[in-house]
């Protein structure tokens, strides 16, 4: 199925409107973001009952998402109304994303429903739920923290939601731009390279930082699309880079590449027609991947590692130190290098300790022949200590701060 399809649609609708019939064939689920509907079931020569009035944050219509059949209740609008539109194929899509033992409990607790459903109710089950869940809900969340709880758990899907159109209109209107770090060699400070980091300028907020908005975009299947842009936004910048500088020493262009790439079958495909139509020369394009690569699958984790490695691209493992089995990565996968997190270079400071880990890690990367680069150099006592163990290449405030484009490429003029 076409990934552009798979998004949770928002709908307006005016009171008075209906949203479904009862009888209709089940298609879609609804989560209401604003105004009010009522929950309606016929019931022949008795005429209608109303079964539920719902608000923002309610779930109506869920049953579309559980099995095929018809409506068994009509949902009308009380007055002007705003929902998001779910339907199950989203559902599935976005399960994918989740850990597997989410997964696998979810489905088997709509089995388990399916079952009982069968076992126990009758042919208007359905409508009989809206009753049944109206007058236990006081009862399940009957103390105050629980009902807070829920009430938050439904503001915040609310907020989420509203951040996936954002998102999706960010994305339309080119609003992600990419921002520039110097890496540089830690023995004479001079700019090796430029790690790519995100920034959202929104119309109304400014800037946005990625630890608002990214962790959204890998639950609702965006991030492919953002890394993607940034990809060729990269390979956009790499030519001026080499423009901008004489010799033969080229810098470097890092990416950030999310995990949730690895689950896309596509992913070294779409990587090869962003290069091949950029015409760049990938060896000069590092890749920055995180331990949640090779999460769920690992062995086709280290194929895509492979394929990507054999378009002449070269991959670092991202925060090492940070996972639990970061160790375990180093043999098994074609890594070429290894990016120290900014916690291990912050925790040296008067620390021998922490001195000794960021040794230990630079001897470890030298066994394995693995470049490093330690992250979050900030003052000259970070500097000395990490020459001194060895380590000859790094990135942080003391040499310079994410900047645009322009400012980057002026950098390399100096």
């Amino acid at each position: 199925m076409d990934q552009n399809s798979l998004h949770v649609e928002r709908q307006k609708f005016k009171a008075g409107d209906i949203i479904f019939n009862e009888g209709d064939i089940r298609d879609n689920a609804y989560i209401l973001e604003a105004g009010k509907v009522d929950i309606i079931r016929n019931h022949a020569g008795d005429g209608n009952t109303k079964m539920a009035t719902l608000r923002a944050g309610d779930l109506f219509g869920e049953m579309a998402l559980m099995e095929p059949g018809l409506r068994s209740a009509s949902a009308v609008a009380v007055e002007d109304s705003v929902a998001y539109l779910i339907s199950s194929n989203i559902l599935e899509d976005r399960l994918k994303g989740l850990d597997p033992i989410v997964t696998s409990l979810f489905s088997m607790l709509v089995e388990r429903y399916r079952f009982t459903r069968i076992e126990q109710c009758d042919a208007n089950a359905d409508a009989e739920i809206y009753g049944r869940v109206l007058s236990t809900a006081g009862k399940a969340f009957h103390k105050p923290t629980s009902l807070t709880d829920f009430t938050t758990r439904k503001i915040d899907a609310l907020k989420e939601l509203a951040l996936e159109q954002e998102i999706r209109r960010a994305l339309d209107n080119g609003e992600f731009k990419p921002y520039l770090q110097p890496i540089v060699s830690l023995v004479d400070e001079k700019i090796i390279g430029f790690e790519t980091l995100i920034r959202w300028h929104h119309p109304e907020r400014g800037i946005i930082m990625p630890d608002d908005f990214i962790p959204v975009a890998e639950r609702v299947q965006l991030i492919q699309t953002i890394d993607r842009k940034m990809l060729e936004m990269a390979c956009d910048i790499l030519p001026k880079m080499h423009a901008a500088v004489s010799g033969d020493n080229k810098p470097f262009i890092s990416v950030n590449l999310s995990g949730v790439n690895f689950s896309d079958d596509a992913i070294v495909s779409g990587i090869s027609d962003v290069l091949n139509d950029a015409n760049v020369d990938a060896n000069h394009i590092k890749l920055e991947i995180t331990e949640s690569a090779f999460i769920g699958n690992a062995d086709k984790a280290a194929k895509i590692l492979d394929e990507l490695k054999d378009l002449g691209l070269s991959v670092a493992l991202d925060d090492f130190g940070v996972g639990y089995s970061s160790l375990g990565y180093l043999h098994r996968f074609a890594i070429d290098g290894i990016k120290i997190d900014k916690s291990f270079t912050n925790r040296t400071r008067n620390n021998q300790k922490g001195v000794d880990i960021v040794k230990a890690i630079v001897g470890l990367a030298k066994t394995f022949d693995l470049g490093v680069i330690a992250e979050g150099i900030e003052t000259e006592e970070d500097l000395d200590m990490l020459t001194k163990i060895g380590c000859i290449q790094g990135q942080g405030y003391l040499f310079g701060k994410p900047v645009c484009v322009d400012e980057a490429l002026e950098m390399l003029h100096h």
